[in-house]
C-alpha cells in the first residue's frame, strides 16, 4: 500500500471491473479517434469538406446531451446511464459500417456524441460514489492516466489496421470500437457496488446503479433551477469553459499553428503529442497525490498561470530556426501538460464537492455542456484568430486565464473549506 499511496493510486479493492472497463473503453477510443475524419473521407467517400459539417452540425445537436445526461444521472443513477452510453454508441458504430449516405452518417455522428456527453458525467458521478473519502482527485487521476495509455495503445493498433488493411483497416477498427462498447457496457453493467469494502461504521449509502433518495427533494426543489441559482457554481462554469479552450489548443491549434503559421516541419507536433501523452501516463496520479493537501481553486489558478507561461513560451518560438523552434515548442509543452494535470482532475473533484448528492448528476452535466460548448467554437474561432496573426489566439488563451484567475480568488473566499480541500484519509 506504500508503493500504491506514493504514485498516488487509490484503493481499488472491489472496484477493478470499472477500471478494466475504462481501460477497454480507451482503447476502442484510440482505435478511432486518429481516424475520425479521414474514415469517413477515404472509406465512405465522402468530401473532407461535407465530413467537417457533418461532424460541426452533430456537435451543435448533441449540445443538449449533458444536461440531460445529468437529469438522468439523478434520477436512474451513473451505473445504468453509463451502462446506456456504452451501448447507444455500439448501436452507431456498427451502423457506420452498413451505410454511406450523409444525412444518415450525419444521424450516426449525433447519436455518437451524445453517447460520448452522457458517458463523462456517468463516470465521474459514479467515481464519486464508490471512491474512498478524500481520494476523489485521485481517481479522476487514475481514470484519466488509464484513458491515455488507452487510446494511445489503441491509436497504434489503429494505425497498424489501417495501414496493412486499407479500406477494410477502416471497417476493422469501427467494428472492433462497437465491440469495445460493448465488454465495457458488459462489465460496468454486471458490476455490483456489494464488491466494494466498506470502512468500519460507514453508512451502505445508495448503490451506485439506483437513483439517490434524494430524488425526490430534487424535485421538490426545482432541479436546474437549483443549480443554477448556485452563484459560486456559475464561477466555477466559467473557469471550466476556459480551461476547456486551454485544452483543447493541444488538438484544434496547435498543428496549423506548428505547420502553417510557423512553417515548421510536420514531425512535430507529433513528437509534441507523445511528450503530452507520456507526462499524463506517468506523472498524472502522482502530482495529484502531492496537491490534495491544498485548496482545490488555489491549484487551478497555478494551473492558470502555467497555461499562460506555455501560451507565452509556444507564442515567441521563431518560424525560421527549427531546432530552437523546436525547443521552444517542447519547454511550452511541458509547461502545458503540468497546468493540465494540474487542473483535470482537480476541477472534477471541485464540482463533485460543490454538488448536494441528490443533484450531482446535473453539476457534472452542467461542466459537459461547457466543454461541449467550447468543442463547438473552439475550431471557428481559433482558425479565425490564427488567420489575424500567429499569436493572436494564444493572447486571447492568456487573457482567458486572467479571467480565470480572478474568478478562483473569489471562490477563496466563498467556498465553505470542506469544498475547497477533502479531508484525507491517513
Amino acid at each position: 500500500m506504500a508503493v500504491i499511496d506514493t504514485l498516488g493510486l487509490p484503493n481499488t479493492k472491489g472496484r477493478r471491473p470499472l477500471i478494466v472497463a475504462q481501460v477497454v473503453d480507451a482503447l476502442g477510443t484510440g482505435l478511432f479517434l486518429p481516424f475520425a475524419v479521414v474514415y469517413f473521407h477515404a472509406a465512405k467517400g465522402i468530401p473532407l469538406t461535407t465530413v467537417g459539417l457533418m461532424l460541426s452540425a452533430g456537435a451543435l445537436l448533441s449540445l443538449p446531451a449533458g444536461p440531460l445526461g445529468g437529469r438522468l444521472i439523478d434520477r436512474i443513477g451513473p451505473r445504468r446511464v453509463l451502462v446506456a452510453s456504452n451501448l447507444i454508441r455500439v448501436l452507431t458504430f456498427t451502423a457506420y459500417v452498413f451505410t454511406d449516405t450523409p444525412w444518415q452518417l450525419v444521424l450516426l455522428v449525433t447519436a455518437t456524441m451524445w453517447g460520448d456527453s452522457l458517458f463523462r458525467p456517468a463516470v465521474f458521478a459514479l467515481v464519486a460514489q464508490v471512491a474512498d473519502d478524500g481520494h476523489r482527485a485521485r481517481w479522476y487521476a487514475m481514470d484519466r492516466s488509464l484513458r491515455n495509455a488507452g487510446i494511445g495503445a489503441g491509436g497504434l493498433l489503429g494505425s497498424t489496421l489501417v495501414g496493412w488493411g486499407g479500406t477494410s483497416g477502416y471497417t476493422a477498427v469501427v467494428a472492433l470500437n462497437a465491440v469495445s462498447f460493448l465488454l465495457a457496457a458488459g462489465l460496468v453493467g454486471t458490476w455490483r457496488r456489494s464488491a466494494v469494502p466498506r470502512a468500519a461504521g460507514a453508512g451502505a449509502g445508495p448503490a451506485a446503479g439506483t437513483a439517490p433518495a434524494g430524488d425526490a427533494a430534487d424535485r421538490q426543489a426545482g432541479g436546474y433551477r437549483e443549480v443554477l441559482a448556485d452563484r459560486p457554481f456559475l464561477g466555477v462554469l466559467a473557469t471550466v469553459w476556459v480551461f476547456a479552450l486551454c485544452d483543447l489548443a493541444l488538438t484544434v491549434l496547435l498543428s496549423a499553428y506548428v505547420i502553417e503559421a510557423r512553417g515548421l516541419p510536420a514531425w512535430q507536433p507529433g513528437m509534441l503529442f507523445a511528450i503530452n501523452t507520456v507526462m499524463v501516463v506517468l506523472a498524472q496520479t502522482a502530482l495529484a497525490r502531492a496537491v490534495e493537501r491544498y485548496r482545490r481553486p488555489g491549484v487551478l489558478q497555478v494551473a492558470a498561470v502555467l497555461w499562460m507561461v506555455s501560451f507565452v513560451v509556444i507564442a515567441a518560438v521563431p518560424g525560421d530556426h527549427v531546432a530552437l523552434a523546436f525547443g521552444g515548442l517542447v519547454l511550452g509543452m511541458v509547461v502545458f501538460t503540468v497546468a493540465e494535470l494540474l487542473q483535470a482532475p482537480t476541477s472534477s473533484a471541485l464540482i463533485v464537492g460543490m454538488a448536494a448528492g441528490h443533484l450531482r448528476g446535473r453539476y457534472l452535466g452542467m461542466e459537459e455542456l461547457m466543454w461541449s460548448l467550447a468543442k463547438v467554437l473552439a475550431p471557428t474561432v481559433f482558425t479565425w484568430l490564427l488567420a489575424r496573426g500567429a499569436g493572436l489566439p494564444w493572447l486571447v488563451l492568456c487573457l482567458c486565464c486572467l479571467v480565470a484567475v480572478v474568478l478562483l480568488q473569489r471562490l477563496h473566499r466563498v467556498l465553505p473549506a470542506h469544498v475547497q480541500r477533502e479531508t484525507v484519509d491517513a
